[in-house]
């Protein structure tokens, strides 16, 4: 009997181990499947968060949007709440001018990380090259989806043009919108009761801006014939009347490319400001016997083959005429310029409504005189 108790506990102790062994098993069965799980959910956790990460680097900043939709707003007078960015990507531009280098403009030769950018109004659409945070921002192109594509060769001609016109530097001028039209330039021959036959030439109108400024150009089909169009509301443009010869200034001295005499206003003073063919800019007070608001600046050699070729464009406007002030107007200057080709004279309130070449005159002239 006491055998048998013996081999029976023999029994249970080696049964009991059995189940501690297959327990022991099972557990273990249990934590590897549970080891294996959790790296595949870390897995799929990480890969979300750096694709997460990788969305949030390729969005647009809101500096860059802000930018660019207040740069189409100052361009075209819509607001920005009807405009709206409708795609964008990341670019890294070759050099400093963002790949849009306007004629004879010079580049830094540095790789420049930003943004394409597109905002559309309606059918038109605006193109944008931007930096990283939109300070540096230039505009590719404004087409409408109706229009042909500008050719390449036009657009640089008419914004070289329109340096020449507006005497600004080329970065700060754009084409805001074009589109093709045929006009005429001049006369072919007469064709009686008709005083002669209009040639039609076959090309484009742009309107070329920088800031609050505008020009309308027509160009041909290759940009070899460019002419800068008149102003767009005849209605509104000031009366020209002849100028009495008695009351005409004198001819301008040797050696003097410009006058401008300015008289008027609330002092009542007079001032002469001339540009000689060295470039001297020199300006003093008529009337001020010791010569003490007599300055003298000096402007590049570049600025002044501008100017003159600028006057050239425009010796239509000197034929010795006046756009007097509205009746009833007071305290208005009065500003007599004179180039080689004769005067021409208006005031400060009516400045507006001259002739659009004038008013190119007028500005670049008003360039010219800004103190660095």
């Amino acid at each position: 009997m006491l055998k048998n108790k013996h081999i029976t506990n023999q029994a249970r102790i080696f049964t009991a181990l059995i189940l501690t062994s297959i327990l022991s098993v099972g557990s273990g069965l249990t934590l590897i499947k549970s080891a294996t799980a959790n790296p595949a959910n870390f897995s799929q956790v990480t890969k979300s968060e750096v694709y997460a990460d990788k969305s949030k680097s390729n969005r647009l900043p809101a500096s860059v949007t802000n930018a660019v939709l207040k740069d189409v707003a100052s361009r075209t007078g819509i607001s920005t709440r009807e405009l709206q960015v409708i795609n964008y990507s990341r670019k890294t531009w070759r050099n400093g001018c963002l790949e849009l280098a306007q004629p004879n403009e010079l580049c830094t030769q540095a790789l420049v990380p930003g943004w394409l950018v597109i905002v559309s109004h309606g059918k038109q659409k605006w193109t944008y090259h931007t930096n990283n945070n939109g300070r540096s921002l230039r505009l590719a192109s404004a087409t409408n989806s109706s229009q042909k594509q500008l050719p390449t060769k036009v657009r640089d001609a008419v914004l070289q043009q329109a340096q020449a016109v507006s005497g600004l530097s080329a970065r700060s001028l754009s084409i805001l919108n074009f589109q093709a039209r045929d006009w005429s330039d001049g006369c072919d021959r007469s064709t009686p009761p008709y005083p002669c036959d209009p040639i039609v030439v076959s090309g484009w109108q742009l309107t070329v801006g920088a800031a609050n400024q505008r020009w309308v150009f027509l160009s041909d089909n290759d940009g070899s014939r460019i002419k800068l169009a008149q102003g767009e509301n005849p209605a509104n443009t000031a009366k020209a009347v002849p100028i009495p010869a008695n009351e005409l200034p004198p001819p301008l001295d040797q050696g003097v490319i410009f006058r401008q005499i300015s008289s008027g206003g609330f002092a009542g003073r007079t001032y002469q400001t001339v540009l000689l063919n060295d470039g001297s800019l020199i300006r003093v007070r008529i009337g001020d016997a010791n010569d003490s608001e007599r300055s003298v600046r000096q402007i590049s050699r570049r600025q002044v083959q501008q100017f003159k070729q600028l006057l050239k464009r425009t010796s239509g406007e000197f034929r010795n005429i006046s756009y007097p002030p509205s009746s009833g107007a007071a305290d208005y200057i009065t500003y007599t310029l004179t180039s080689r080709q004769g005067t021409v004279q208006y005031n400060d309130i009516s400045q507006n409504n001259l002739p659009q070449n004038l008013q190119v005159v007028i500005k670049a002239w008003d360039e010219i005189n800004k103190v660095n």
